[in-house]
């Protein structure tokens, strides 16, 4: 996709980023958690032993962070999600701290399973606390075995039409320029719009917050074969502030992307943000290092995902000018 780059009047933006997003980050599940249904102790064990499925550390960097019970209770808990399944036997020994972090390592690496509501419940024996039955939460959409297959074929259709597109070019900057562009140019940020949370209100319903805004980025391109991060983060302004319109908490979301075998920072969102906001395409936030990505700031696991470092990607330094972030100003709405 080629984008023609309009002349800088001015090297001072003024943008007022609104991320009063519900949710924003994303990133963690709401649970309720019950008494089994008899509210008597079960001590019989699972018929057949739970056998791990692994995981390619470096596509799925939240995998690799886990111990390995909580990685075993990754592999459950994504095998069964991704078949449709919404409740089933929980058949591996797991606390509720390791199934928390678990269910939030499985949502960030993995944006194909755009059905999931941001709620979970478990039943557990009371005796001894060991947990019982998983059940989640799925999108109305989605809510049953025929409405999942039907948005299935949906969401892959209009995936599919961009991603044949990404793979006309032959690098993955250029491929990464093309997903990004269509992502900014097709979508509306909306704090109130539906499945927010998902890839899916990216690429069916076309509004959107922070969170569908990077799953989608992330999905797309790691179907053209790129390795591409989801990274639960903060926003946080010039003086230490969270940016005027954010969360109370500040929670935001945003992606790293590795090309050549390192890493860059890439927010979609604050792209498109800023280019409504100057009148044309502009790539502020766009392959920067941890040093220069102005504003943000990593949370939880994602403080251990690998550092960005490198400037070479950026979009001024690959395809021209454009509005740095560092010359942009944050302002009040």
């Amino acid at each position: 996709m080629n984008k023609t780059s309009s002349k800088l009047i001015s090297l001072i933006l003024t943008v007022t980023l609104l991320l009063s997003l519900t949710g924003c980050l994303g990133s963690g599940y709401s649970l309720e958690a019950t008494k089994d249904s008899a509210g008597v102790s079960d001590t019989s064990k699972p018929t057949a032993p739970f056998v791990r499925k692994e995981y390619d550390t470096i596509k799925n960097p939240y995998f690799a962070m886990l111990s390995e019970t909580e990685k075993n209770a990754y592999s459950l808990i994504y095998e069964e999600l991704l078949k449709g399944n919404q409740k089933f036997e929980c058949r591996v020994e797991v606390t509720a701290d390791q199934l928390s972090k678990a269910i939030d390592s499985v949502l960030n690496d993995h944006p194909e399973l755009f059905w999931l509501d941001n709620n979970y419940g478990y039943t557990y024996d009371p005796s001894g606390g060991s947990i019982k039955e998983l059940s989640f939460s799925f999108f109305d959409f989605a809510d049953t075995p025929e409405k999942l297959t039907a948005a299935k074929a949906q969401f892959e259709s209009a995936a599919n039409l961009v991603i044949a597109g990404a793979l006309s070019y032959s690098t993955v900057l250029e491929r990464e320029l093309y997903i990004h562009d269509y992502i900014c140019q097709n979508t509306e940020y909306d704090a109130s719009a539906p499945y927010n949370q998902s890839a899916y209100s990216v690429l069916v319903t076309h509004k959107s917050v922070c969170a569908g805004y990077a799953r989608c980025f992330q999905y797309l391109m790691q179907k053209t074969g790129a390795t591409c991060y989801y990274v639960t983060g903060r926003t946080e302004g010039v003086s230490g502030q969270i940016v005027a319109g954010a969360n109370s908490d500040g929670s935001h979301s945003w992606n790293m992307l590795q090309i050549n075998g390192t890493f860059s920072n890439v927010d979609c969102l604050w792209d498109d943000t800023a280019s409504d906001t100057y009148g044309s395409a502009i790539y502020p936030f766009f392959n920067l290092p941890d040093g220069d990505f102005v504003n943000h700031a990593r949370i939880e696991m994602a403080v251990n995902l690998p550092a960005c470092t490198t400037s070479e990607y950026k979009y001024s330094n690959q395809f021209g000018p454009t509005i740095e972030a560092s010359s942009i100003i944050f302002a009040d709405a």
